[in-house]
C-alpha cells in the first residue's frame, strides 16, 4: 500500500457469546429460481449468458446479456428489480420457516450506484415490493447504494447491530439488474459491454440473493437452522476507482481483505475458498492482482477462487448475498473445500468490502 494513502476503513470481528449466525438464504438468478438451482448451475459452470434478441450495440451487434428466464422483456427495471428481489426474500421466509404474519424484520437492501437508468421512482418501486413481501414498514427497510459492495456492506451491518445487542433477527439482501436500455447505452458508449468489439467489458446480468442474519438467543429461541457463521467484515473505500485519473494498485481491496481476515489464526483458520466479482473488466484483474500480492499469507491458495459472472453475469449489488449461498450450498452438499470462505465485491465509486464466514459445525 503507498504510504502516503489515507483509507476510509471499518470492520468488525466478532466476539465471544456475541456471535452472528446465518440461518437462511434466497437467490433469483439467470441460471436458477432459487438458491440450490442457481448454486448447482454455478458449479456446473452453465452459464445463461447468451446473445439478446432486442437490445443491439453500437456495432449493431446483438448484446450478450444474461437475463431472469421467467421476465418479460416488457417488465420495466423498478418491476423487474422487486419481483426479483420479492422472490429471493419468499424463499429465505420458507428456509427459516418464518411466518410473514408475526413479527416485522428489519431489512438492509444493497442496491446500484447512482446510473443512467435507476431513478428515484426504480428504487421506490423495488423499496414497495419488499415492504410488501415482508409485510413490514419503509421504516424496517434501509438502502444501501454502493454497487456491486451493497450486499455485503448490508452483511456487515447486520452482523454488527447483532453483535452490539441492537438486533437480534434481521435480513441483509442485494438486487441489481442492467436489463434497461439506458443502462446498456451507457454502459457500451463507456466500454464496459462485453462484446465481439471489446473483449474488456462484461456480460450484464440480473439477480436478487438474501441473508437471514440471527444472534445465538434468537437461533435458540425461534429454533432457526444454522448454515454459517459470520465471522468478520471489512469496509474500505479505494481512492482511485474505476474513471479515475491516477492507477489503482488494489489498496481499497487490500484493506478491506486484510480488515476481514486480521482476526484469524494462522495458518489454522486460513481463507479455503474465495467468491469474487471479477467480471472480465482488466481494471478488477490488475485490482486483484496486486491485492493478492499483499495479502497471499491469509490464504490456502490465493489463486483459487470462483467468479460466478461468468454463469450469471455481472449482479452488481446481489453479488455479496449470492456469494454466501454459494458458500452454504458447498457445505450442505459436502464440496465445501474448507471451513473458512472469504466473500469480497467492489463498487465502481471505490468501495470495497469483505465478509468472512466460517462453516465449521457451530
Amino acid at each position: 500500500m503507498t504510504p502516503n494513502a489515507q483509507l476510509a476503513v471499518a470492520s468488525w470481528h466478532e466476539a465471544p457469546r456475541r456471535e452472528v449466525y446465518l440461518c437462511a438464504v434466497g437467490a433469483r438468478t439467470p441460471v436458477g429460481l432459487d438458491s440450490a438451482s442457481s448454486s448447482a448451475a454455478v458449479r456446473a459452470g452453465i452459464s445463461a449468458i447468451k446473445m439478446h434478441p432486442l437490445f443491439v450495440d453500437k456495432t449493431g451487434s446483438s448484446m450478450r446479456l444474461a437475463n431472469d428466464s421467467e421476465l418479460s422483456p416488457q417488465v420495466a427495471l423498478g418491476e423487474r428489480l422487486g419481483h426479483l428481489l420479492a422472490a429471493a426474500l419468499a424463499e429465505l421466509l420458507e428456509q427459516a420457516e418464518w411466518s410473514r404474519s408475526g413479527r416485522p424484520l428489519p431489512c438492509w437492501i444493497g442496491l446500484p450506484e447512482p446510473r443512467p437508468g435507476v431513478t428515484a421512482d426504480v428504487v421506490q418501486t423495488c423499496a414497495r415490493a419488499v415492504i410488501d413481501a415482508l409485510r413490514t414498514t419503509s421504516e424496517l427497510v434501509h438502502r444501501i447504494h454502493r454497487g456491486h459492495a451493497s450486499g455485503l456492506m448490508a452483511i456487515q451491518v447486520v452482523a454488527q447491530q447483532i453483535a452490539t445487542g441492537q438486533l437480534d433477527l434481521g435480513i441483509a439482501a442485494g438486487v441489481d439488474s442492467y436489463y434497461d436500455s439506458d443502462t446498456l447505452d451507457w454502459l457500451d458508449q463507456g466500454g464496459q459491454l462485453m462484446s465481439g468489439s471489446n473483449r474488456n467489458g462484461f456480460p450484464p446480468g440480473e439477480a436478487a440473493g438474501a441473508c437471514l442474519l440471527a444472534s445465538g438467543e434468537a437461533v435458540r429461541h425461534h429454533r432457526l437452522p444454522v448454515l454459517a457463521r459470520v465471522a468478520a467484515a471489512c469496509t474500505a473505500v479505494e481512492p482511485h476507482p474505476l474513471r479515475s485519473l491516477r492507477l489503482c494498485v488494489g489498496e481499497g481491496l487490500t484493506a478491506a481483505v486484510a480488515g476481514a481476515t486480521e482476526s484469524l489464526s494462522l495458518p489454522r483458520d486460513a481463507i479455503t475458498a474465495t467468491y469474487c466479482d471479477i467480471n472480465g473488466e482488466r481494471y478488477r484483474s490488475e485490482e486483484l492482482a496486486y491485492t493478492l500480492l499483499r495479502t497471499q499469507a491469509v490464504f490456502v491458495n490465493a489463486h483459487d477462487y470462483l467468479c460466478p459472472a461468468n454463469c450469471w453475469g455481472d449482479v452488481g449489488a446481489a453479488s455479496g448475498p449470492l456469494f454466501a449461498s454459494l458458500a452454504v450450498a458447498s457445505r450442505l452438499r459436502g464440496y465445501a473445500k474448507g471451513a473458512w470462505p472469504l466473500l469480497w465485491a467492489g463498487g465502481e465509486g471505490g468501495y470495497r468490502s469483505a465478509v468472512v464466514l466460517s462453516l465449521g459445525g457451530d
